[in-house]
């Protein structure tokens, strides 16, 4: 009966908590991303675990991801994910996490082409695509690199690459698959050369979002990871893509 009455105020409160929360996020396949008409991919899964965990409502939306992270810069109950958290943004928003460990790496689209050993050698060896948008851009550039070519997309990076008018693209390992044969690039026509960046992705939060509700997300994230949810999840959509 106590245990009956345990389980009665929990849900009891997790309703009283429970609250319209909107998360937005861009298309980077297999984060996020659209597939018969529904938004799908290894984020949408884990925010759609959290809110079954914390009793909240979901309304998600799909944004470029710089439109998005300013409007959840201002917007109560409003989140982005998955967003990697730097120094720059730490303070600007609330969050949650780590979801995953993402590696962003440089990646040759020549076979024959020696392999590149630092940055100073691929400020050097020839043209670099890589999204404006992205924080490698930023990083490359506060670097010293000079042979970059800045692009609006992903998609128009492997395009570049696959025409031959791109020596080298920058991608997370976990998407470049997805992202080239989207653009008719064989995988393995790419070629990994060295890491350019480790950080974890995570979901931002408004600083004006319920510092409750922040709280109890982050609680459910870390019992998803020790119950082997989190795992799960992880598995479905990114065990078929390879760091190399």
């Amino acid at each position: 009966m106590k245990r009956l009455a345990g389980c009665l105020l929990y849900f009891l409160t997790l309703n009283a908590l429970a609250a319209d929360l909107t998360l937005l996020t861009d298309n980077h396949p297999p984060l996020h991303f659209q597939q018969g008409g529904q938004l799908v991919g290894f984020g949408v899964d884990v925010v759609q675990a959290l809110a079954e965990r914390t009793g909240d409502h979901l309304n998600l939306q799909q944004l470029p991801l710089l439109r998005a992270l300013h409007v959840a810069s201002t917007e109560p109950a409003t989140g982005v994910f998955t967003v990697l958290r730097t120094a720059e943004r730490d303070g600007q928003y609330q969050w949650v996490g780590p979801l995953l460990e993402v590696e962003t790496a440089l990646y040759s689209a020549d076979s024959a082409r020696p392999p590149v050993r630092s940055l100073l050698e691929a400020g050097k060896l020839g043209r670099i695509a890589v999204p404006r948008k992205w924080l490698a851009y930023s990083y490359l550039q506060k670097q010293g690199l000079n042979n970059l070519y800045g692009v609006e997309t992903p998609e128009q990076m492997m395009r570049l690459a696959r025409v031959g008018r791109a020596d080298f693209v920058v991608a997370d390992t976990l998407s470049l698959a997805t992202i080239a044969r989207e653009e008719g690039l064989a995988p393995s026509q790419l070629h990994y050369q060295m890491p350019l960046m480790q950080q974890g992705s995570y979901i931002a939060f408004s600083l004006q979002t319920d510092v409750r509700q922040v709280e109890r997300w982050q609680q459910a994230l870390d019992e998803m990871n020790r119950d082997g949810r989190l795992e799960q999840i992880k598995q479905r959509w990114l065990s078929a893509n390879t760091p190399r």
